[in-house]
């Protein structure tokens, strides 16, 4: 059965190992060139959003002021990165057996913690983006200053706590039902994608509307195309392994693909955020070549100047 853990995609060298190697040598060649692929290709987009992520991490942390929203991206951004990594780390430890199981145990759980804080980073910004866009006057002049590091610090701190006491009673061998092991991913396919889908369908109807103002949207755009994105290349990874903690390990093998497919869209998630600010941040048109800086404060100014529409 499917782990808690996004480590626990190591059943993917027994997807590709097999007991008898002689009987079974036509089919582990092709496999393992399988692995060895889709690790290259997922390897690529996240070299590329180690790039990107760190970049943003780097600009709304250290070279531009912060307000509310860019706090929620910043947090993003440092999620992404951090999954990302903790994603590097499991592809070397699955080849090379470097890491022993307590080490192996650690970044499993820090990857997950990951994943789970980054739907609850999206959650956060749909809902208020939302309510900048349906309530601008309270959302300018009363929402509370203090709110997006407040929700943010929420977020790491419960992130770790379900991830951390989940993954502990599993390792220490207290949680024996397997499709309590995957708690974490079936309470973020609960709460989370019903408040993003709606979310996303609220703005998508206030962009449509506003399709005719030029440059007045670009913020709204922004986080539109992040939040389709989102619900369409991360939300199946917690959907497949709420799935699976209920069926046979038969049934892992036969729905391998779907679990490693799901980990490379997961994986392309958490690089293209920043791919995304650049294409809509650049106007149509202009020639001059401005820097991500510039882009993201012309976004930022022209949300604040529109009360985030």
């Amino acid at each position: 059965m499917m782990n808690s853990s996004l480590g626990d995609l190591n059943a993917t060298e027994n997807y590709y190992g097999y007991n008898d190697a002689t009987e079974h040598t036509e089919q582990l060649a092709p496999s393992i060139l399988e692995l060895i692929l889709w690790t290259g290709i997922t390897l690529m987009f996240c070299c590329a959003g180690f790039v990107g992520n760190g970049y943003i991490i780097w600009l709304l942390g250290f070279q531009m002021k912060r307000n509310c929203f860019t706090t929620f991206l910043l947090n993003l951004a440092i999620a992404d990165f951090g999954f990302l990594t903790s994603v590097v780390i499991f592809f070397i430890y699955t080849f090379t057996d470097f890491l022993g199981r307590i080490f192996s145990f650690i970044f499993s759980s820090f990857s997950t913690m990951m994943y789970v804080n980054s739907h609850f980073l999206m959650t956060a910004i749909s809902i208020d983006r939302c309510v900048a866009v349906l309530f601008p006057i309270w959302h300018r002049c009363s929402r509370p200053k203090h709110l997006s590091p407040a929700v943010c610090v929420f977020f790491w701190i419960s992130s770790f706590l379900l991830v951390g006491t989940v993954d502990i009673m599993i390792f220490t061998k207290v949680i024996l039902n397997d499709s309590l092991s995957s708690l974490h991913f079936l309470l973020t396919a609960i709460v989370c994608l019903p408040l993003i889908t709606l979310s996303t369908v609220a703005l998508f109807i206030k962009v449509c509307l506003k399709s005719n103002q030029k440059d007045q949207g670009r913020l709204l755009r922004m986080i539109l195309i992040t939040l389709l994105c989102f619900l369409i290349l991360a939300f199946p990874l917690s959907i497949i392994v709420v799935i699976l903690g209920f069926y046979s390990s038969e049934a892992e093998k036969e729905l391998r693909y779907l679990i490693i497919l799901s980990m490379m869209l997961s994986c392309l998630n958490s690089s293209i955020n920043p791919v995304i600010y650049f294409l809509v941040g650049r106007k149509k048109g202009a020639r001059s070549k401005e820097s991500m800086k510039v882009l993201l404060k012309n976004i930022f100014k022209e949300g604040e100047a529109t009360g985030g529409r």
